[in-house]
């Protein structure tokens, strides 16, 4: 079985169904380092330097994400400013949109795509009407999910 990555509740209406979110997809890709060929493979470290202070070398702990606003600008961002972005009523939540033709949904837009499984063994008879139904009808829904 893949490995979980979260444990969210399909919601839609008054349905609530507990599931667990899987990647799709694995990366195969072979782990590979930048080495130095004039020495034989010596490994190429990369290193935080900060280019307003002359390339001075910044601990981790002193990193944090920007903005660049294209006119020179950049707008330092906090985690505070992160966590009060906009997010669906429940972040632990799949909100269901809508359910659509499966056929009208174009496989280029899904970036990563995800499986979902059953998150409880008490609710397996909802999950498994849900499942079912959708596949019957050829339905798929639309639905928000932050990870």
């Amino acid at each position: 079985m893949a490995q979980t990555i979260a444990k969210r509740t399909i919601t839609w209406g008054l349905v609530s169904i507990p599931v667990t979110v899987h990647a799709a997809t694995a990366p195969h890709s072979v782990p590979l380092h930048q080495v130095h060929t004039r020495c034989g493979g010596g490994r190429i470290r990369l290193r935080r330097v900060c280019e307003r202070e002359g390339g001075v070398e910044v601990p981790y702990e002193e990193v944090t994400r920007g903005y660049d606003a294209g006119d020179g600008r950049v707008v330092v961002l906090s985690e505070d400013d992160l966590a009060d972005l906009p997010l669906p009523a429940s972040p632990r939540a799949i909100e269901v949109l809508a359910f659509v033709a499966a056929d009208r949904i174009d496989p280029l837009l899904v970036h990563q795509p995800y499986y979902l499984g059953l998150g409880d063994p008490s609710t397996a008879r909802p999950y498994a009407f849900l499942r079912d139904a959708m596949h019957e009808s050829g339905l798929a829904a639309v639905a928000t999910l932050v990870i």
